[in-house]
Parts: structure tokens; sequence; C-alpha cells
């Protein structure tokens, strides 16, 4: 099947499955920002939990969209090739699905690293959550701020 007629026949559930991967991560999310303490939080929002689960979402949509299109060829890595490979609407999603798993795993690691060190985290899951990067890079400020500040003293 050509990709174009998955995309116009079948928005609708393309959508879907987007929305369906961007809320799973929610759940985790949910417990690490409002009970961190629970036993569901200690139970699920560990490295080896959610992430993987996600990745097993992610191989699904893999295998989707080669069952149904069959994958694009990645014709070298430029940037305009690597472009057009993940502009396959499966994939596109696919690709979603890998950032907001590559997101949770470093979200679950920081609530646990300020769980350890009794730091209050919840700003920096927040960031993220929403901005991967930009809440990495300020709980990363923090970290080096207190190294400098415990060798300063």
């Amino acid at each position: 099947m050509k990709v174009w007629l998955v995309e116009f026949f079948g928005s609708r559930e393309l959508n879907y499955l987007f929305w369906v991967a961007t809320l799973a991560t929610t759940p985790f999310w949910l417990l690490m920002l409002f009970w961190p303490k629970s036993r569901a939080a200690r139970w699920l929002c560990q490295l080896w939990v959610g992430p993987p689960l996600l990745g097993v979402f992610y191989l699904y949509l893999l295998y989707l969209a080669d069952d149904l299109t069959g994958l694009p060829v990645l014709d070298g890595v430029e940037m305009k090739s690597v472009r057009r490979y993940w502009a396959h609407p499966i994939l596109f999603i696919a690709l979603w699905m890998h950032r907001l798993a590559v997101d949770l795993f470093v979200g679950i690691w920081i609530a646990r690293f300020g769980r350890a060190r009794n730091w209050e985290v919840r700003g920096e899951l927040v960031l993220v959550w929403l901005a991967g990067p930009i809440g990495m890079l300020v709980f990363a400020g923090r970290y080096w701020l207190a190294r400098i500040r415990g060798r300063l003293s």
C-alpha cells in the first residue's frame, strides 16, 4: 500500500495512534510529580519498567509501518534523506514514541537521583516532560552548582 493512501484514508487512525503514544507516558509523569513516594510510583517508575514498555510500542510501530507500506529506503545519512525517511506517517509516530521513552528514562533517573539526595525535583521533571533537553540542562546546572558549593565548603 502506498504511504499517501495510509495518510489520506487513515488520518483519523494515525491521529489516534499519535495521541495514544503521547498519553502513554502520562501516568508515569503524574506519579513522579504528585505521588513520588507512593508504592505505585516506586514500583512503576523504574528505569527498567516504563521505558521498555514504551520500547515495545515503538517496535510495534516499526512493524506496522513495514507491514502496511514497507519501510522507506534510507538513501544515506544526509539530512534530506533522514528527513524523508521520518516523514513516513507511522515512522514519525515511532520517532515521537522514541523521544517520549528517552525523556521518561531521563525523568525517572532524575526522580530517583533527587529522592536519594532529598532534592525537590518537580520543576525539572515538568521541564523534562514538556521540553526534554531543557529540563536536563536545568537539572545538570543544579547538580554542578551543588558540586561546586560542596567543594568550596
